[in-house]
């Protein structure tokens, strides 16, 4: 029992030894919100930060001192008061960095213009909670902080109990350091997210100025999750049923291509690919067999049965045009936008 004791003293005080180094409070990655005024706030949090780590190499050097006296407890915990004196004046280094550095960023989070009212709702929540966690890191550090003055007290102030309170407050406001700079991420992310609201926005004023069905497929296919998406599939669903209310008059004929082969594909074979296999035209050219179905007027009507058979049986089918007498053409922009 006694060597399981000596263990966790040890352990307690390998762990409080890397603390030093673990301690920041300027999140670099937000450097870019910070004003004149808080960025110098938080290099005097810095500064309390070293003063901090200093007391802390004092603390260090006479617990290694009495180190050998551990096992009576006691008279360790007599010989060692001053440490624990350092170590607690150190924790209440580290809180004043905290508390300026996280008010800095309170100003921040809450101050900042959203795009998203979910995310206002969530960076604000997360700030909430930081502010709560730095409170909670004082409390539990200020009754050490009352009798930091009182020898008598250090003296018989057991170090497990003060290295205990001073680990949890170091959690408390570790978590809440976590939690402002997860808010912060947020806030950077806004910039962002107003650069893709105004390309939405331009995307489909484009949309809308050209006002064919292909031009609102575009939109739907580069913004998925686009502001205009629904207005985008009204409106195709819309300009569909106004070409089926009148012939279409065009010097074009437009067809999908659904395979191309150097050899004659069988019925079988087709048949995978387009189930009517009646309607599939056979045409040999360039040295190949190239297999094509139906026929429309507008390149906006074969596109869109081109998309069914992407999405079904056709992962390469694509839109060939031909002029009244035959000629395959090139498709160009004009003739998608007819």
């Amino acid at each position: 029992m006694k060597v399981l004791k000596f263990f966790v003293i040890g352990l307690v005080f390998l762990l409080f030894s890397g603390y030093t180094n673990a301690q920041t409070v300027t999140y670099s990655s937000a450097e870019s919100l910070f004003n004149s005024e808080q960025s110098k706030v938080l290099e005097k949090a810095e500064k309390y930060i070293d003063k901090a780590e200093a007391k802390i190499t004092k603390a260090e050097a006479i617990e290694k001192k009495y180190a050998k006296k551990k096992k009576k407890k006691k008279k360790y915990n007599k010989k060692t008061w001053e440490a624990k004196k350092f170590r607690i004046q150190a924790e209440k280094d580290y809180l004043k960095a905290y508390q300026d550095a996280s008010a800095v960023y309170s100003q921040i989070i809450v101050g900042a213009t959203y795009y998203d009212d979910n995310d206002k709702s969530e960076a604000h929540a997360l700030n909430d909670d930081a502010v709560s966690l730095i409170e909670g890191a004082d409390k539990k550090m200020s009754k050490y902080n009352k009798k930091i003055g009182d020898t008598k007290y250090l003296k018989k102030l057991s170090s497990s109990s003060v290295n205990s309170a001073i680990s949890s407050a170091r959690s408390s406001k570790e978590s809440a350091y976590s939690k402002q700079t997860e808010a912060l991420d947020i806030v950077l992310n806004q910039g962002r997210k107003k650069e893709l609201d105004a390309k939405d926005n331009r995307a489909w004023s484009n949309a809308q100025n050209i006002n064919t069905i292909a031009s609102y497929q575009d939109y739907i296919d580069n913004f998925p999750s686009g502001k205009y998406t629904s207005k985008a599939r009204q409106m195709i669903r819309q300009l569909q049923a106004e070409m089926n209310k009148k012939p279409v008059v065009s010097d074009y004929v437009f067809k999908v291509q659904i395979a191309a082969s150097r050899s004659v594909l069988s019925k079988y074979e087709l048949a995978g690919k387009y189930s009517n296999t009646s309607e599939i035209e056979k045409e040999y050219s360039g040295g190949f067999y190239k297999y094509r179905v139906k026929s429309f007027s507008t390149y906006s009507q074969a596109a869109a049965f081109r998309d069914q058979l992407l999405r079904s049986t056709v992962p390469d089918a694509f839109v060939v045009v031909y002029d009244k007498s035959g000629n395959q053409l090139e498709v160009s922009d004009e003739m998608k936008n007819h």
